[in-house]
């Protein structure tokens, strides 16, 4: 019974006016602090009001990029305080200046497959400010990355409905390697 009553209680938040602010505070956490659930929250919020499916994408795709640059200004001020120390002390300050060089050569085809890779998008926000890339090279390719993640998962919410879940799970992999060879593609071909 407890577990219906939690169920019931989740339900009625995602489905009431605080669903989407809940979805939006999500989208802040996974770019700062730790990978959340936001895509969950995303699927859950469409299949309870398919009206709003656009509106949710355009919310999990706002809030990621405002998180992403809280992230860029948190990663552009631990760098000098706490990680260039740290990786001096090992010796390896010459690698992390390589990867900061690196990033800043592919930060749009990095920024904009963030969200089909196994790396966080966190940890793309941190390095995009401890390599002082743009902040307005940094916005684009977030806005691009963050729409190519969460506008597709509502579409696909809205167009199949519950049936999303089955989706996702089986094609879901298959989808990232699509999208992101084509970034790759595109990138080298342009």
């Amino acid at each position: 019974m407890a577990r219906d009553s939690l169920t019931q209680r989740a339900l009625a938040v995602i489905e009431g006016p605080l669903g989407v602010w809940v979805l939006v505070l999500f989208a802040l956490l996974e770019a700062t602090v730790f990978p959340g659930p936001t895509e969950a929250m995303l699927i859950a919020l469409v299949l309870a009001r398919r009206d709003r499916a656009a509106r949710y994408g355009a919310a999990a795709v706002s809030a990621s990029v405002v998180g992403g640059v809280i992230g860029y200004h948190l990663g552009g001020a631990v760098l000098d305080s706490v990680l260039r120390p740290v990786f001096a002390s090992y010796g390896y300050l010459p690698q992390l200046d390589r990867v900061a060089e690196l990033y800043r050569d592919n930060a749009f085809l990095a920024l904009a497959s963030s969200g089909y890779t196994p790396v966080p998008y966190m940890v793309y926000t941190a390095m995009a400010g401890a390599a002082d890339l743009s902040l307005g090279g940094f916005v684009t390719g977030s806005l691009v990355g963050r729409a190519l993640k969460y506008l597709p998962i509502a579409l696909a919410a809205y167009l199949l409905g519950p049936r999303v879940r089955i989706v996702a799970a089986r094609a879901g992999p298959w989808a990232a390697l699509v999208v992101t060879a084509a970034l790759v593609l595109w990138v080298v071909l342009v």
